[in-house]
Formats: structure tokens, C-alpha cells, sequence
């Protein structure tokens, strides 16, 4: 993992031409960050653009809305109800960002979607100036795959593109409408409808017809035998002996004998309190000859860690008593210390030392 700055770089998401687009985190917040490096320009401020928090030689640290996720994982498996509304909101953007003079050709790689939501990074890039037309149709290809042959919008798009119309073409487009149900049919009979028809139900509908079969002229059936029961009597022959009942003061010490021997296996089998609430973290360190001392500066609320102790040397194990974040500080012999916020549980956490 690199540093940045007061950023950690967590992973790359997208090489563009000269840009490194990385999803980082602000290591004096916590926050999540996007950080493009190679970036010239002017940034662009308004709706539907994320906010540059930093602005660095060739390097932007953007504002990551919360919950939000790439619009990269969505490529190839939209379906086109959803892709149809972020290809509207993205060409309302760029029509937005056309009457402020600015000339966009966003890739995919740079959207950041939470539900309806869809935000673009590194408006005013100079490495993103284009024709907006192609990237959207570029955006709808890469969102649908191999549907985008059955796509609403296709036709709109294909006329975007030879430039016949505009992108406020696009925006007049209606959405797809979700299919009617069936109008619901009243029972006659003001019963509800049943899926299935219970058996016993036709059972006794057609046994109507067989007991009036006097008056339809058909023989009546044969009426049931006669069934004589013979039951035996409710008093025994002989004479009962009931058997005492036993004495308050027995019954008493039963039942606390029986308190004491449950209290008694509640005690013995319960688990442990330590080993209930014990979630062990692992510590590498990469190169693993490298070592690392981890420090705890914050703790969660409820964990009985004592701020500013030393949890470990990496490589290692920690085990905290409580779930949530921890803030740490690793220090390095030789390199200015780093503070980071770690989640718990999570995976295992890696040092690279470089």
C-alpha cells in the first residue's frame, strides 16, 4: 500500500492515457478519497461533479460520497432501466458542463454511482477533452454488453453520434414503464379465489346432487349399517389406591436442589466472556524481514484497550475485545510514523515498507 501525502493508495482503479485514477483514504479522517495523478487543468465546480479537496503537483485528491461505488462494476451487467437513467443524468452533465465551455470525454472509469446517484471525477482535466456524443455511446456500450442491441435508447444514440441531434435529445427520451399487472377479476360469489381448488370443497359441491337424487327420480344410496359401540365402564372393577401427596416442605427442597443443580451447569458450561468478545487481527509486513510497530491511539467505545500502548511488533497478531474502528499509528525505523484507521474484524492488514 503507498502513500501519498497524508493518503494511503489502496488500489489502482484505472490507467487513462497518462492518469492513475486510485481509490485512497485520508489517513487523518479516515474518509475514502479519489486521488488522479497526472492531472492538469482547471476544476470544474457544480452538480454531479466531486469536489476536489486538494490540489497537488499533477495530483487531485477528489471527495468519495459515502456508500458510493466505481460505475466500473457495472459494466456488462446494467440492466437497462438503470443504465438509461445514468445515461440521462450523465448527458445533462455534459450539456451543463458544455454551456460553461467545457468539452468533455468522461470514461466509465471516473463515475461513482450510490443508487439513482451518479457523480463524475476530474471535470476540467485537460487529458478528458473530447466529444461528449462518443463517450456517451461509449458509456452505453460498455454498460449494457450484449444487450445494447436491445437497448430503447440505441436509436436516439446512434443519431447523437452522426450529430443530428443533440444530447437534450437524449433527455426527452421517455423511460422504460414498468409492464401492467392483470386487472383483478371478482368472484361471483364474493369469495376469494383460490389458486387451487381444495378437493374436499368439489367434494361436497357434488355430494349435493347425489342426496337430493329423490327428486332428480334416481334411487336414493344405501343408508350406513347401524354401528353398536360397546364401551367398557368408567370405574375399574377394583378399588383405587391413590398414593400420598407429598409434603410442602419436600417439595420446597426439590425445587431448590433443581435451582442449585441448573444454576450449577449455567456456570460450568457457559463460554468464556474473553474468547466470546476476542476478534484476532493479522499483521504483515511486506518485505516480511521488514518490522513495524503498531501503536493504539483510539478505541472503540466498550474496549478495555488503554490508548497509547504498544499492540505489537509486525509481523504478528492482535486480538481487540470489541467490533468497530481502531485508530493506529505504525512507525517504521527510519520513516515518519503513519496514523491509519483500522475496522474490526476485516482482513489482514499488509505494511509495505518501501
Amino acid at each position: 500500500m503507498e502513500v501519498l501525502g497524508a493518503y494511503w493508495l489502496r488500489r489502482i482503479l484505472a490507467r487513462i492515457g497518462a492518469l492513475t485514477v486510485y481509490e485512497g483514504q485520508d489517513t487523518r479522517t479516515g474518509m475514502p478519497v479519489m486521488v488522479i495523478q497526472g492531472a492538469k487543468g482547471n476544476p470544474v465546480v457544480g452538480e454531479g461533479l466531486l469536489p476536489v479537496l486538494e490540489v497537488l503537483p499533477e495530483v487531485w485528491v477528489l471527495e468519495w460520497p459515502l456508500g458510493a461505488v466505481p460505475l466500473s462494476q457495472y459494466l456488462g451487467v446494467a440492466d437497462p432501466e438503470r443504465a438509461a437513467h445514468w445515461l440521462k443524468e450523465v448527458a445533462r452533465l455534459l450539456l451543463a458542463l458544455e454551456e460553461k465551455g467545457v468539452s468533455l470525454a468522461p470514461p466509465p472509469e471516473l463515475f461513482l454511482v450510490k443508487g439513482k446517484r451518479i457523480w463524475l471525477g476530474g471535470a476540467g482535466m485537460e487529458a478528458l477533452a473530447g466529444a461528449p456524443e462518443e463517450a456517451l455511446v461509449a458509456l452505453a456500450q460498455a454498460l449494457l454488453g450484449e444487450r445494447y442491441a436491445e437497448f430503447p435508447l440505441r436509436e436516439t444514440l446512434k443519431r447523437l453520434r452522426r450529430k443530428e441531434v443533440g444530447l437534450g435529445a437524449l433527455l426527452q427520451e421517455p423511460g422504460p414503464s414498468p409492464s401492467p399487472e392483470p386487472p383483478h377479476e371478482p368472484d361471483p360469489q364474493g369469495r376469494k379465489r383460490l389458486p387451487v381448488e381444495p378437493e374436499g370443497e368439489k367434494a361436497g359441491e357434488e355430494a349435493v346432487p347425489k342426496a337430493n337424487g329423490a327428486e332428480s327420480g334416481q334411487e336414493p344410496p344405501a343408508s350406513r349399517p347401524k354401528v353398536i359401540r360397546i364401551e367398557e365402564r368408567e370405574e375399574p372393577p377394583f378399588p383405587v389406591v391413590e398414593p400420598p401427596k407429598p409434603s410442602s416442605r419436600r417439595g420446597f427442597l426439590l425445587l431448590a436442589l433443581l435451582l442449585l443443580v441448573a444454576l450449577a451447569g449455567v456456570l460450568l458450561f457457559r463460554p468464556r466472556g474473553g474468547a466470546e468478545r476476542a476478534y484476532v487481527m493479522e499483521f504483515r509486513t511486506e518485505p516480511a524481514t521488514e518490522k513495524a510497530e503498531v501503536f493504539l491511539l483510539e478505541a472503540p467505545p466498550g474496549s478495555h484497550l488503554a490508548p497509547g500502548q504498544l499492540l505489537l511488533v509486525a509481523p504478528g497478531r492482535v486480538e481487540f475485545d470489541q467490533k468497530g474502528v481502531y485508530r493506529l499509528r505504525i512507525r517504521v525505523p527510519g520513516r515518519d510514523p503513519v496514523d491509519y484507521l483500522l475496522e474490526v474484524p476485516g482482513p489482514p492488514l499488509t505494511i509495505k515498507v518501501r
